[in-house]
């Protein structure tokens, strides 16, 4: 048998240290668990003796009758103590479960106690605590009202939200903030039918929308047959220039105004001298149903034979019947404009032409052309703008708060609607409102970062998220070494026990590769250092001995 001095005996137990803690891990987990479990039972059974609510109360304890039990009671025997142990255990399990949120914990034994006093909860088991949203003396699970908006919940699209009861369209936001009910695309501003998807408009306000109304413009033409279908003035237009004949000067598009026309609506003739009805001429190739005059002046004499005929005809062109024939009167029509300045100047209920098309502005329904008609327009003579949502006389286009809610547009989630202006999680539902503002799925009222989406919890009030902070419950001892991430230790004893994580299916402790080096690493500097300490030992031992 080989000689092993000390020294050898502490590098071979050096080596093999590693081996010993991957191997003995289950070990040292059971050992420090039942140490851990026996120490807070006595924790429990010293600092509480029969104070249920007051070890419920402590995060190291829950109460528990086979744990916690009087001291007046004997001592437990080795079975109850594994039964306590177990419990112990338990009970520690329930409490990390009921540690997902700080508003919990804070409220364990408070929640029990209200729950007692008030003799009933919300259908669940043992511990919840009833729900009165409406602060109205009536728990949720038996108020049928339970926001208190005067809507039963039955009929409460909203039933926890006062401000809102109805979602016409049912996009998830509520009739009162929506801005679209009817989901068409037009605010509820600008559509006549705001709950009617199917329609938007209604030309002459009667009770028929535009889509379903056969005359739109109430002028008792149908629309079929109106070639104006929304303009009540005209329903007709015989020479197809897109003028109605009530405001066309000249109907037949003959070159002659109608004035002047005896045949207003046949462009194959004109003129009629002696009033009988029978244009005087025909233009040649021209299909009528009009019979040419052989008698143009009416004497009897037809005009073949007719040598007077040019002295018995005299033609005086008076549009305005005012004396003055038109050649020489300034103002052909009468109607106060020169007409030189008049695009009408035969046309006395026309004068000007804003968007220079074939219509007057009296009678064009859209003044500036810009696709929206004048009685919907805010701005009939600019084609830049058409809305005014605030009505401060700048239109939308050029305004940079729509709603006048003083929130530019540009920073407005609801520039349209002056009591909406923010939405955080861009679900179309206002904050003040939502009650998930960081759409996270966490209710606001028990999310310690409720608009920001990677964090709910923050255990230990430090301001950092437990998904960001390394020590959820600020012990010291990070949450990776952590047996208890979320309960702060009462004693201040290192926990050395391996989180679940750290352990496999069948118990033993998991090693990762870093730490694994980290061991071998240091278990090879100490057996580096021993051995250079060793060789310099025993040369200081032989020149000793030298003689």
């Amino acid at each position: 048998m080989i000689p092993m001095s000390r020294w050898d005996v502490l590098i071979v137990t050096i080596l093999l240290t590693p081996f010993l803690f991957s191997v003995g891990g289950e070990t040292l987990h059971d050992m420090e668990t039942s140490i851990f479990t026996s120490a807070r039972h006595d924790h429990c059974e010293d600092d509480y003796e029969d104070d249920e609510s007051g070890c419920n109360a402590d995060s190291e304890c829950y109460w528990d009758d086979d744990e916690c039990e009087d001291r007046d009671d004997s001592d437990s025997s080795d079975s109850s103590d594994s039964s306590d142990s177990s419990d112990s255990s338990d009970s520690s399990d329930s409490s990390d479960s009921s540690d997902s949120s700080d508003s919990s914990d804070s409220s364990d034994s408070s929640d029990s106690s209200s729950s007692e006093s008030n003799g009933g909860n919300n259908g669940g088991g043992s511990g919840t605590v009833p729900q009165d949203n409406d602060d109205d003396g009536i728990n949720d699970d038996i108020d049928d009202d339970d926001d208190n908006d005067g809507v039963k919940d039955t009929n409460d699209a909203f039933p926890l939200d006062s401000s809102e009861w109805s979602d016409n369209d049912g996009d998830g936001i509520g009739d009162n903030s929506d801005v679209d009910d009817d989901n068409d695309n037009v605010t509820d501003s600008l559509d006549a039918f705001p709950y009617d998807g199917n329609e938007q408009f209604n030309f002459d306000g009667d009770s028929l929308g535009d889509n379903a109304d056969d005359d739109d413009d109430n002028d008792g033409v149908p629309d079929i047959s109106d070639a104006f279908p929304y303009d009540s003035s005209e329903y007709i237009d015989s020479d197809n220039d897109g003028i109605g004949n009530n405001q066309d000067d000249d109907d037949d598009n003959d070159g002659m105004s109608d004035f002047n026309d005896d045949f207003p609506l046949d462009s194959c003739a004109n003129l009629d001298s002696d009033g009988d009805g029978m244009p005087d001429s025909l233009l040649a190739g021209c299909v009528t149903t009009l019979i040419e005059d052989n008698d143009d002046d009416n004497d009897g004499v037809i005009d073949a034979e007719d040598d007077e005929l040019d002295s018995d005809i005299t033609i005086i062109r008076d549009y305005d019947r005012d004396g003055i024939s038109d050649d020489e009167d300034p103002d052909d029509d009468n109607d106060g404009l020169e007409d030189e300045l008049d695009a009408f100047p035969f046309n006395q209920s026309e004068k000007y032409n804003f968007d220079n098309d074939s219509f007057g502005d009296f009678y064009d329904p859209d003044d500036d052309n810009d696709g929206v008609n004048d009685i919907s327009d805010a701005f009939p003579f600019d084609p830049t703008e058409w809305s005014d949502y605030d009505r401060d006389g700048i239109g939308d286009n050029a305004d940079n708060d729509d709603d006048n809610d003083m929130i530019l547009d540009s920073d407005d989630a609801f520039p349209l609607n002056a009591n909406l202006n923010s939405d955080w999680d861009g679900d179309g539902q206002d904050d003040r409102y939502d009650m998930d503002d960081d759409g996270d799925g966490v209710p606001d009222t028990i999310d310690a970062f409720p608009f920001n989406s990677t964090e709910s919890l923050d255990t230990d009030g430090d301001g950092i998220g437990d998904n960001r902070d390394n020590d959820d419950d600020n012990d010291g001892f990070i949450d990776l070494l952590d047996s208890r991430p979320k309960i702060a230790d009462q004693d201040d004893q290192i926990d050395m026990s391996p989180t679940d994580s750290q352990l496999d299916n069948g118990g033993s402790l998991t090693i990762g590769p870093t730490f694994l080096f980290v061991l071998v690493f240091i278990s090879s500097l100490a057996t580096l250092s021993f051995s250079i300490y060793r060789k310099k030992n025993n040369s200081i031992l032989e020149n000793e001995n030298e003689p």
